[in-house]
């Protein structure tokens, strides 16, 4: 067995999933032990890891206009598929309301800025500022 996750590495497994589900992968036991990469989800983080994911799947399309209303000369199909992945994540757990925003946002600008590019960061902050007003 590998090491137990954080909170914060049990959130960048779902974000993980969230990005495979979000482009047609299956939720299903391969995608699940690719996104641990070795190491195990203790219960508590196996289920905030179920919850945040099946929350994006169940609505994903009210989590995609969401964020659509708030991109500005822009739009979904056109950003890079890690920070949509990040913004899917952020708004499925603003949506479940468990975690205060502030932590959420600041976890998904580290997320964006190792899985994203030099913009990433910024843009994610800013979007999801947006998203939880």
């Amino acid at each position: 067995m590998g090491q137990a996750l954080s909170r914060s590495e049990s959130r960048e497994v779902a974000f993980r999933l969230v990005f495979a589900t979000g482009n047609g992968a299956a939720f299903d036991q391969d995608a699940w032990a690719l996104a641990l990469d070795g190491k195990t989800a203790p219960a508590p983080e196996e289920q905030y890891i179920n919850q945040v994911v099946n929350t994006f799947l169940d609505l994903r399309e009210k989590i995609d206009t969401r964020i659509s209303e708030r991109l500005q000369k822009w739009t979904i199909d056109r950003l890079r598929q890690t920070d949509l992945a990040v913004l899917r994540l952020a708004a499925a757990e603003m949506m479940i309301g468990t975690v205060p925003n502030a932590v959420i946002i600041n976890e998904a600008v580290k997320l964006a800025k190792k899985y994203g590019d030099a913009q990433s960061g910024g843009f994610v902050n800013g979007l999801l500022a947006k998203l939880a007003e």
